[in-house]
């Protein structure tokens, strides 16, 4: 079979991609959207189909790709205070083991804090971010145990029992978004905490959600007693709580070209419940637009209705 020259172009430029991300076949089929097989049969020229709309896939998300290179490219982290106290709570508790809360606004960098922490200790720190569908406590140990590498059991002891066969001393668990935990699913977690420390060992809880997520966990109800007992820190971020350096550290740019007057700016946006989240979605959205000066800042947020 024979590819026109745009064909051409394109199949090189998946077999760059997989080289540059290390991506099997399968995987970067995937990424594109096209089926794994389709790619194989047209690599090496033995499709039996059209592969017209195949290549026409392919080009669009080569399009959108490049069209993303051309947009506001948010850093990758950044060392605020927020996100730096964030991994400085985790470290505690993965060296003295038991349970810690993180709680505060939305878009503070809470997350990113946890991230951080994920990327700086890969072998004995897991991140599960719940969601309303992992209430259940089976699904919820289900995807602890695929997190770690454990085995999948049917009945929910089993999974229990095989989690900690495959969690090591001197662990930490983070479960983000833990304002969607049941009280019953929060009950499972301390056991893995208190089995530890029975051994001797340490295993750190770390739960990290919205201010729900404190007076959940470490409220005065009775069911939540035996939980506040064991919360050995409990710390709880604001929006107010936001500094200048923060800014500073989000955009770079800014900084470079002393821009005092957008710094200030978007340091007022982010004490806003838009927090640094919507800081962020401001600048973006006007250096696409090629003006993130402090007026073109300031009306990108009424375009954007942010009201400071």
């Amino acid at each position: 079979m024979e590819y026109s020259d745009e064909q051409l172009i394109l199949l090189e430029k998946i077999e760059e991609l997989q080289k540059s991300e290390n991506l099997s076949q399968n995987a970067v089929a995937k990424k594109i959207g096209i089926s794994a097989t389709a790619l194989s049969q047209i690599r090496k020229g033995i499709y039996s189909a059209n592969p017209d709309g195949f290549f026409e896939i392919i080009s669009a998300y080569f399009d959108v790709k490049k069209m993303a290179e051309s947009v506001y490219s948010e850093v990758d982290y950044a060392d605020t205070s927020i996100s730096r106290q964030v991994c400085e709570i985790i470290s505690i508790c993965q060296i003295k083991g038991g349970i810690s809360v993180i709680a505060g606004d939305a878009g503070i960098g809470k997350t990113k804090g946890v991230q951080k922490f994920i990327s700086d200790h890969p072998t004995n720190s897991f991140l599960i971010t719940i969601n309303p569908c992992l209430t259940n406590i089976k699904y919820l140990l289900q995807e602890i145990a695929d997190k770690i590498g454990a085995n999948q059991e049917r009945c929910v002891n089993e999974i229990w029992h095989s989690i900690v066969k495959k969690i090591t001393d001197g662990t930490v668990l983070i479960f983000d978004e833990a304002q969607h935990l049941t009280a019953k699913a929060i009950e499972v977690l301390r056991s893995f905490s208190d089995y530890f420390n029975e051994k001797k060992q340490t295993l750190g809880i770390c739960f990290v959600g919205n201010i729900e997520t404190v007076s959940k966990i470490g409220g005065k109800k009775a069911e939540f007693a035996q939980i506040t007992n064991r919360t050995k820190q409990k710390k709880i971020f604001r929006n107010t709580d936001i500094q200048r350096e923060d800014i500073c550290s989000l955009f770079p740019l800014l900084t470079a070209e002393n821009k005092q007057s957008e710094i200030e700016f978007l340091l007022q946006v982010s004490r806003t419940q838009q927090a640094l989240r919507g800081a962020v979605n401001l600048f973006s959205n006007a250096y696409d637009n090629e003006n993130y000066t402090y007026s073109g800042l300031l009306a990108m947020a009424d375009f954007m209705d942010i009201k400071i």
